[in-house]
C-alpha cells in the first residue's frame, strides 16, 4: 500500500480560506498527526521538538480523498498569497504601477512574509503583517493579486521571470 493511503487527510480553513484553496494540509495515521510545511514542502510530525503542538480542532478541519490531497500538496503554488504594493491607496485607484510585490505562506508552524527586494531576492518583511493591522492607514496599499499576476508585476517592474517559482 502506497504511503498517500496509509493517512486520512484534512483540510483547515482559517478565516478568509476555504476548503478549495485552505490553510493548511494535515493528516493522520491513528493518534499521530503530520502536517505539510509550507515552509519546506515535506511533512512534519505534531509534537516533541515540533513548534506545532497539537492539530487544530476537529471542528476546524474538513476531511479530503488522498487523491485530493496529492493534488494539493503538488501545488505550492496554491497555498500562496501575492500582494501587488502600492506606494498608497490612491496609486493603485490611479491605476499608477506596483512599486514591489509581497507574498505570505501561513504555515501552521507560522506565518512567513516575504518582500521582493531590488536585490532580485525575496526576503522576511512585516509589510503584509502591517497591512492587516491596526496601523494598515499608515502604509502601502496592497491589492492581492494571483501568482500569475505576481509572475507578470515582476517581470515588468524588475525584469526578472521565475521569481514566484518555490
Amino acid at each position: 500500500m502506497s504511503e498517500q493511503y496509509e493517512y486520512e487527510y484534512f483540510v483547515d480553513t482559517d478565516p478568509g480560506y476555504t476548503v478549495e484553496r485552505p490553510s493548511s494540509l494535515w493528516r493522520r495515521s491513528g493518534d499521530s498527526w503530520e502536517y505539510l510545511s509550507l515552509l519546506t514542502w515535506e511533512w512534519r510530525r505534531v509534537g516533541g521538538d515540533n513548534p506545532v503542538r497539537q492539530q487544530p480542532l476537529p471542528e476546524a478541519l474538513h476531511p479530503v480523498t488522498a487523491e485530493r490531497a496529492k493534488e494539493l500538496e503538488a501545488d505550492r503554488q496554491g497555498w500562496v498569497r501575492y500582494w501587488a504594493e502600492y506606494e498608497d491607496e490612491a496609486a493603485w485607484r490611479a491605476g499608477e504601477a506596483p512599486y514591489s510585490v509581497v507574498r505570505r505562506r501561513r504555515s501552521p508552524e507560522r506565518i512567513y512574509d516575504e518582500a521582493f527586494m531590488a536585490t532580485n531576492t525575496w526576503e522576511p518583511t512585516a509589510r503584509v503583517f502591517d497591512h492587516f493591522s491596526a496601523r494598515a492607514d499608515e502604509l502601502t496599499y496592497l491589492a492581492e493579486v494571483t501568482p500569475d499576476e505576481a509572475e507578470r508585476l515582476l517581470r515588468q517592474v524588475r525584469g526578472v521571470s521565475g521569481a514566484t517559482d518555490l
